[in-house]
């Protein structure tokens, strides 16, 4: 064994150097990801799904998938992109078309069928998401680093997917006949979720190296955390709706 091959080589996952931009600027990416999303939701009758508030809303989040794909920081490539836009948006019809989980459970409680059919509508897709990657990985014709670009690929799905929990912020905000205790728990479950988000997103953008010539990567890293926040957010207003 040479002297070369003996020294442990860095993974190629992690950052070689530190990052041009402190880590105020994705944090400002966050907040004001957050800003408008809370502001979109507190606007009057934008619980509604058949609303055209709640449409401003997930416009929103919409919005929030495509320009994370734009500043993508993640090494998944293009078909890593164009997977996980796909599946965001097909998590979005799950979350604003209350039809669509009749068709599964009995109620017709258009909200809570909503949340009901996104929770099934994303776990079919985390599924799908899975096999893609796997698919996208056993097709490419040189499989190097094949382990961190299925954890990319997969990692980019999961944010996009997740992100489509946004749009039931407003209803968790408007829902009159919670208690409010649960309401006031739901939101601070969010919160503290978000705030977690933030605090482990600090490690990422400090380690985590992204894809090279991306561009302005601490703004996908920004967005990174707010996304996956969407997950708490459809999984809270499930629960409120249930008790």
């Amino acid at each position: 064994m040479t002297e070369t091959q003996s020294v442990p080589q860095p993974h190629s996952d992690m950052r070689a150097q530190a990052p041009q931009r402190p880590f105020a600027w994705p944090l400002a990416v966050q907040v004001a990801a957050y800003v408008v999303l809370v502001g979109l939701a507190c606007l009057p009758g934008s619980g509604a799904v058949s609303s055209s508030t709640f449409s401003v809303t997930g416009f929103a989040v919409a919005a929030i998938i495509m320009i994370f794909a734009f500043f993508c920081p993640l090494r998944d490539g293009v078909p890593g992109r164009v997977t996980a836009i796909v599946l965001g948006f097909v998590a979005m019809v799950c979350a604003s078309t209350p039809f669509l989980g009749q068709f599964v459970f009995a109620r017709h409680d258009a909200q809570y069928i909503s949340a009901a059919a996104w929770c099934a509508g994303v776990a079919g897709l985390l599924v799908v998401l899975v096999v893609a990657a796997f698919i996208r990985q056993m097709a490419r014709p040189k499989r190097t680093d094949m382990i961190v670009q299925l954890a990319h690929m997969v990692t980019d799905g999961v944010a996009s997917i997740a992100a489509s929990g946004w749009c039931f912020l407003p209803m968790l905000f408007h829902e009159a006949s919670a208690p409010d205790v649960w309401r006031i728990v739901c939101v601070a479950v969010v919160v503290v979720g978000a705030v977690a988000l933030a605090v482990v997103s600090r490690l990422w953008y400090r380690e985590a190296q992204p894809l090279p010539g991306a561009r302005a990567a601490w703004v996908g890293f920004g967005l990174l955390p707010v996304m996956l926040t969407g997950a708490l957010v459809g999984i809270a207003a499930l629960v409120m709706w249930l008790v």
